[in-house]
């Protein structure tokens, strides 16, 4: 029967093994040249934005 330490452990090992799931997404592939969103010119947009419009920032 397992322990609270046991569950504990287990626990942590699938929070692990979610967490290196998740940071394995392929990362876009951008091009340089001038975001649709904004105007402003940009050395990487993905899908035609760039960082700042992707994330919802202000420029």
């Amino acid at each position: 029967m397992a322990d609270t330490i046991d569950e504990a452990n287990q626990l942590a090992e699938q929070h692990l093994e979610r967490s290196l799931r998740a940071a394995r997404q392929p990362v876009p592939v951008g091009v340089p040249g001038e975001c649709e969103q904004c105007g402003g010119d940009s050395a990487r947009l993905v899908g035609g934005r760039c960082a700042p419009c992707r994330d919802g920032r202000r420029r």
